[in-house]
Protein backbone atom coordinates (compact mmCIF):
# COMPACT_ATOMS: atom_id res chain seq x y z
CA UNK A 1 0.00 0.00 0.00
CA UNK A 2 2.71 2.13 -0.23
CA UNK A 3 1.28 4.97 -1.78
CA UNK A 4 2.67 7.33 -4.46
CA UNK A 5 3.52 10.08 -2.25
CA UNK A 6 6.17 7.79 -0.27
CA UNK A 7 7.54 6.85 -3.60
CA UNK A 8 7.62 10.49 -5.19
CA UNK A 9 9.30 11.48 -1.41
CA UNK A 10 12.18 9.66 -2.29
CA UNK A 11 12.62 10.73 -5.91
CA UNK A 12 12.28 14.43 -5.34
CA UNK A 13 14.92 14.17 -2.19
CA UNK A 14 17.56 11.93 -4.48
CA UNK A 15 16.64 15.03 -7.35
CA UNK A 16 17.10 17.79 -4.81
CA UNK A 17 20.72 16.22 -3.21
CA UNK A 18 22.53 17.04 -6.88
CA UNK A 19 25.34 19.40 -6.10
CA UNK A 20 25.24 23.14 -6.66
CA UNK A 21 25.59 24.62 -10.12
CA UNK A 22 27.26 28.21 -11.09
CA UNK A 23 24.84 30.44 -11.19
CA UNK A 24 25.37 33.96 -12.89
CA UNK A 25 23.17 36.94 -12.24
CA UNK A 26 19.53 36.71 -12.38
CA UNK A 27 18.09 40.40 -12.11
CA UNK A 28 14.87 41.48 -10.83
CA UNK A 29 13.78 45.06 -9.61
CA UNK A 30 10.26 43.70 -9.21
CA UNK A 31 9.09 43.73 -5.27
CA UNK A 32 7.76 40.08 -4.19
CA UNK A 33 4.21 39.32 -3.62
CA UNK A 34 3.10 37.36 -0.68
CA UNK A 35 3.74 33.79 -0.69
CA UNK A 36 0.01 33.82 -0.12
CA UNK A 37 -1.90 31.80 -3.08
CA UNK A 38 -5.18 30.35 -1.44
CA UNK A 39 -8.00 31.52 0.00
CA UNK A 40 -9.65 28.86 2.01
CA UNK A 41 -12.76 28.36 4.12
CA UNK A 42 -13.20 25.64 7.14
CA UNK A 43 -14.64 22.38 6.04
CA UNK A 44 -17.06 21.00 8.26
CA UNK A 45 -16.22 19.22 11.19
CA UNK A 46 -16.24 15.21 11.49
CA UNK A 47 -18.74 14.11 13.92
CA UNK A 48 -18.68 10.32 14.77
CA UNK A 49 -22.75 9.04 15.18
CA UNK A 50 -23.31 7.08 18.27
CA UNK A 51 -23.84 3.86 16.74
CA UNK A 52 -20.62 2.67 14.75
CA UNK A 53 -22.07 2.36 10.72
CA UNK A 54 -18.45 0.47 9.91
CA UNK A 55 -19.00 -2.22 12.59
CA UNK A 56 -20.82 -5.10 9.63
CA UNK A 57 -18.15 -3.95 7.06
CA UNK A 58 -14.68 -5.75 6.48
CA UNK A 59 -11.34 -3.47 7.40
CA UNK A 60 -11.23 -3.69 3.13
CA UNK A 61 -14.67 -2.72 2.65
CA UNK A 62 -14.15 -0.01 4.45
CA UNK A 63 -11.20 1.27 2.77
CA UNK A 64 -12.37 1.01 -0.41
CA UNK A 65 -15.26 3.19 0.27
CA UNK A 66 -12.81 6.00 1.29
CA UNK A 67 -10.57 6.04 -0.92
CA UNK A 68 -13.50 6.50 -3.26
CA UNK A 69 -14.94 9.30 -1.01
CA UNK A 70 -11.48 10.53 -0.98
CA UNK A 71 -10.94 10.68 -5.09
CA UNK A 72 -14.47 12.26 -5.32
CA UNK A 73 -14.00 15.29 -2.71
CA UNK A 74 -13.54 18.47 -4.20
CA UNK A 75 -10.68 19.49 -2.48
CA UNK A 76 -8.87 18.77 0.87
CA UNK A 77 -5.96 19.65 2.65
CA UNK A 78 -2.99 16.97 3.35
CA UNK A 79 0.68 17.21 5.36
CA UNK A 80 3.79 15.03 5.78
CA UNK A 81 6.76 13.99 6.44
CA UNK A 82 9.21 11.42 5.93
CA UNK A 83 13.22 10.79 6.03
CA UNK A 84 14.96 9.26 3.21
CA UNK A 85 18.88 9.71 2.13
CA UNK A 86 19.32 11.56 5.51
CA UNK A 87 17.24 14.24 4.63
CA UNK A 88 14.01 15.57 6.36
CA UNK A 89 11.43 16.22 3.44
CA UNK A 90 7.96 18.06 5.00
CA UNK A 91 5.38 19.25 3.00
CA UNK A 92 1.13 21.07 3.50
CA UNK A 93 -0.62 20.99 0.54
CA UNK A 94 -4.53 22.16 -0.64
CA UNK A 95 -5.36 20.04 -3.48
CA UNK A 96 -8.25 20.50 -5.71
CA UNK A 97 -9.58 19.29 -8.91
CA UNK A 98 -7.56 21.93 -10.93
CA UNK A 99 -4.11 21.94 -8.70
CA UNK A 100 -3.20 22.37 -5.58
CA UNK A 101 -0.76 24.87 -3.68
CA UNK A 102 1.03 25.09 -0.32
CA UNK A 103 4.68 24.23 0.68
CA UNK A 104 7.65 22.07 1.02
CA UNK A 105 11.10 22.11 2.22
CA UNK A 106 14.16 19.76 2.66
CA UNK A 107 15.76 20.18 5.65
CA UNK A 108 19.32 21.09 4.78
CA UNK A 109 18.49 22.50 1.51
CA UNK A 110 15.28 25.19 2.09
CA UNK A 111 12.51 25.37 0.58
CA UNK A 112 9.55 27.15 -1.18
CA UNK A 113 6.06 27.80 -1.76
CA UNK A 114 4.35 26.26 -4.91
CA UNK A 115 1.50 26.97 -6.96
CA UNK A 116 0.43 24.26 -9.90
CA UNK A 117 -2.70 24.93 -11.86
CA UNK A 118 -3.20 22.82 -14.73
CA UNK A 119 0.62 21.40 -15.66
CA UNK A 120 2.06 24.99 -15.20
CA UNK A 121 4.32 25.38 -11.77
CA UNK A 122 4.80 28.38 -9.81
CA UNK A 123 8.06 28.11 -7.02
CA UNK A 124 8.88 30.66 -5.30
CA UNK A 125 12.09 29.63 -3.06
CA UNK A 126 13.41 30.52 -0.01
CA UNK A 127 16.50 32.38 0.28
CA UNK A 128 18.18 29.14 1.74
CA UNK A 129 16.86 26.94 -1.24
CA UNK A 130 18.42 29.46 -3.99
CA UNK A 131 21.69 29.70 -1.85
CA UNK A 132 22.10 25.96 -1.85
CA UNK A 133 20.99 25.53 -5.11
CA UNK A 134 24.08 27.98 -6.03
CA UNK A 135 23.33 31.07 -5.72
CA UNK A 136 26.14 33.48 -4.36
CA UNK A 137 25.03 35.05 -1.25
CA UNK A 138 26.02 38.51 -2.62
CA UNK A 139 23.28 37.58 -5.55
CA UNK A 140 20.55 36.34 -2.99
CA UNK A 141 18.75 39.89 -3.28
CA UNK A 142 18.18 39.77 -6.81
CA UNK A 143 16.06 36.70 -6.54
CA UNK A 144 14.79 36.86 -2.87
CA UNK A 145 10.61 36.36 -3.20
CA UNK A 146 10.85 35.75 -7.17
CA UNK A 147 8.60 32.68 -8.45
CA UNK A 148 10.21 30.30 -11.25
CA UNK A 149 7.62 29.06 -13.70
CA UNK A 150 7.47 26.02 -16.25
CA UNK A 151 4.65 25.26 -18.30
CA UNK A 152 4.25 21.94 -19.90
CA UNK A 153 5.01 18.26 -19.52
CA UNK A 154 8.43 18.64 -20.99
CA UNK A 155 12.39 17.89 -19.42
CA UNK A 156 12.35 21.15 -18.34
CA UNK A 157 9.57 21.41 -16.70
CA UNK A 158 8.61 20.87 -12.94
CA UNK A 159 4.97 19.32 -13.36
CA UNK A 160 6.56 15.57 -13.90
CA UNK A 161 8.21 15.98 -10.49
CA UNK A 162 5.30 18.01 -8.73
CA UNK A 163 2.20 16.30 -10.69
CA UNK A 164 2.16 13.15 -7.99
CA UNK A 165 1.70 15.59 -4.91
CA UNK A 166 -1.23 17.19 -7.03
CA UNK A 167 -3.25 14.69 -7.98
CA UNK A 168 -5.74 13.13 -5.62
CA UNK A 169 -5.83 10.07 -8.20
CA UNK A 170 -2.50 9.48 -7.52
CA UNK A 171 -2.00 10.28 -3.93
CA UNK A 172 -3.50 7.14 -3.31
CA UNK A 173 -3.17 5.00 -6.52
CA UNK A 174 -2.44 1.21 -5.95
CA UNK A 175 -3.88 -1.71 -5.51
CA UNK A 176 -5.12 -2.72 -1.42
CA UNK A 177 -3.60 -5.44 0.33
CA UNK A 178 -5.52 -7.10 2.50
CA UNK A 179 -6.48 -5.42 5.57
CA UNK A 180 -7.17 -5.93 9.20
CA UNK A 181 -9.22 -4.16 11.75
CA UNK A 182 -7.12 -2.20 14.53
CA UNK A 183 -7.26 0.35 17.15
CA UNK A 184 -9.87 3.28 17.72
CA UNK A 185 -7.89 6.64 18.25
CA UNK A 186 -8.33 10.35 18.08
CA UNK A 187 -6.84 12.50 15.10
CA UNK A 188 -7.17 15.77 15.66
CA UNK A 189 -10.02 15.31 17.99
CA UNK A 190 -12.14 12.86 15.32
CA UNK A 191 -12.64 9.59 16.49
CA UNK A 192 -10.69 7.18 13.57
CA UNK A 193 -10.34 3.30 12.93
CA UNK A 194 -7.12 1.92 12.00
CA UNK A 195 -7.14 -0.55 9.18
CA UNK A 196 -3.99 -2.08 9.11
CA UNK A 197 -1.79 -4.87 7.44
CA UNK A 198 -1.14 -7.85 8.99
CA UNK A 199 2.55 -6.68 10.27
CA UNK A 200 1.34 -3.53 11.55
CA UNK A 201 3.64 -1.63 9.27
CA UNK A 202 1.37 0.48 6.49
CA UNK A 203 -2.08 1.72 8.28
CA UNK A 204 -5.24 3.95 7.06
CA UNK A 205 -6.92 5.77 9.62
CA UNK A 206 -10.67 6.61 8.91
CA UNK A 207 -13.26 8.45 10.43
CA UNK A 208 -15.85 6.13 11.89
CA UNK A 209 -18.75 7.60 10.00
CA UNK A 210 -21.42 6.78 7.67
CA UNK A 211 -19.20 8.29 5.32
CA UNK A 212 -15.88 7.74 6.20
CA UNK A 213 -12.61 10.09 5.27
CA UNK A 214 -9.47 8.95 5.37
CA UNK A 215 -7.40 11.02 8.23
CA UNK A 216 -4.22 9.48 7.98
CA UNK A 217 -1.94 6.93 5.71
CA UNK A 218 1.21 5.67 7.66
CA UNK A 219 4.18 4.17 5.83
CA UNK A 220 7.93 4.98 7.11
CA UNK A 221 5.96 8.54 7.38
CA UNK A 222 2.73 9.86 8.25
CA UNK A 223 0.31 11.77 5.61
CA UNK A 224 -2.19 13.71 7.93
CA UNK A 225 -5.72 14.68 5.80
CA UNK A 226 -8.42 16.94 6.79
CA UNK A 227 -11.03 20.01 5.16
CA UNK A 228 -12.37 18.02 2.78
CA UNK A 229 -14.26 19.97 0.16
CA UNK A 230 -13.27 23.48 1.63
CA UNK A 231 -13.23 26.16 -0.64
CA UNK A 232 -9.91 26.88 -2.21
CA UNK A 233 -8.85 29.37 -4.82
CA UNK A 234 -5.56 28.71 -6.87
CA UNK A 235 -4.28 32.19 -7.40
CA UNK A 236 -1.20 32.35 -9.90
CA UNK A 237 1.47 35.16 -8.63
CA UNK A 238 1.77 38.58 -9.87
CA UNK A 239 3.65 38.32 -13.51
CA UNK A 240 6.06 41.00 -12.61
CA UNK A 241 7.65 38.53 -9.82
CA UNK A 242 7.95 35.49 -12.02
CA UNK A 243 11.21 34.46 -14.09
CA UNK A 244 9.29 32.84 -16.99
CA UNK A 245 10.35 29.72 -18.83
CA UNK A 246 13.72 29.11 -16.85
CA UNK A 247 13.72 26.16 -18.87
CA UNK A 248 15.48 28.67 -21.98
CA UNK A 249 18.02 29.83 -19.48
CA UNK A 250 21.59 28.22 -18.68
CA UNK A 251 20.87 29.58 -14.94
CA UNK A 252 17.64 28.73 -14.86
CA UNK A 253 17.86 25.60 -16.40
CA UNK A 254 20.93 24.14 -13.47
CA UNK A 255 17.93 25.15 -10.55
CA UNK A 256 15.62 23.09 -12.63
CA UNK A 257 18.41 20.01 -12.73
CA UNK A 258 18.76 20.46 -8.86
CA UNK A 259 14.55 20.31 -8.24
CA UNK A 260 13.74 17.75 -10.88
CA UNK A 261 16.98 15.84 -11.35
Amino acid sequence: MRTSIFRAISGFLAAVAIGATAWGALASSATAAPATAALVAAAPAITAPASNPLGKLTANQIATKAFADFKSASSFHYSGSAKEQGQTFSFALWVTGKGCTGSMSVSSKGGFVIVLIGTTVWIQPDDKFWETSGVPADQLSLVHGMWLETTGTGNNSLYPVFRVFCSQKLIVSGKLPRLIKGKTIKISGHPALQLRTKSGLESIYVSISAKPEILRISYYGALNFSAYNARVTLTPPPASDVITNPGTGGNARSLLRAVAG
